[in-house]
């Protein structure tokens, strides 16, 4: 009986352990608790203060993260919990943040890699936008030179992220 009252108490600390650290659910994904909208986030070895924000006005909340090699660690920091998930090229993670104890909110994380062929980057362009078809709408398109705007802001946008991948190559080596 000396035996079994140890044996017994480890059983009870145990699972009485298992359960606090055990991740939360909601739908049968894993739940994020946040009492704050703003989420910090890890890329890799980046962390960036304030990344992410919460919009439960949105459904789902999607965020699509650059995957260079074969996966990329994304670690979600809420002011109360955290989540780790490894990405994948073209891969879905789905999870839930419970924001403000009300709010169940749905939150879809997608792995992408950069196009190698110029037909693949321009359907990946940060800005995708066709001259309207509309008389009206394409005259306005013209007549404020849209186009010029939308190409300006995708090079920008290349150039910005090229120097993102440059810069991160350089301080975390290029196999990241």
């Amino acid at each position: 009986m000396k035996t079994l009252k140890p044996l017994l108490t480890a059983f009870i600390l145990a699972a009485a352990a298992s359960s606090v650290f055990a991740q939360s659910t909601y739908k049968n994904l894993p739940l994020l608790k946040a009492n704050s909208s703003k989420v910090n986030v890890r890329v890799g070895d980046v962390f960036v203060n304030g990344f992410w924000t919460v919009k439960p006005e949105y459904n789902p909340n999607s965020l699509h993260i650059q995957v260079n090699g074969q996966k990329e660690r994304l670690v979600f920091y809420t002011d109360i919990d955290s989540a780790t998930y490894d990405i994948k090229p073209e891969q879905a993670k789905q999870f839930y943040v419970l924001l403000n104890r009300q709010h169940y909110v749905l939150t879809e994380v997608k792995g992408f890699t950069l196009a190698s062929n110029a037909t693949e980057q321009n359907k990946n362009r940060f800005l995708s936008i066709d001259k309207p078809k509309s008389k009206t709408f394409g005259t306005l398109w013209e007549k404020h030179h849209v186009g010029d705007v939308v190409n300006d802001i995708n090079n920008y946008a290349d150039k910005a992220s090229g120097a993102v991948n440059w810069a991160k190559g350089k301080l975390f080596g290029s196999d990241q």
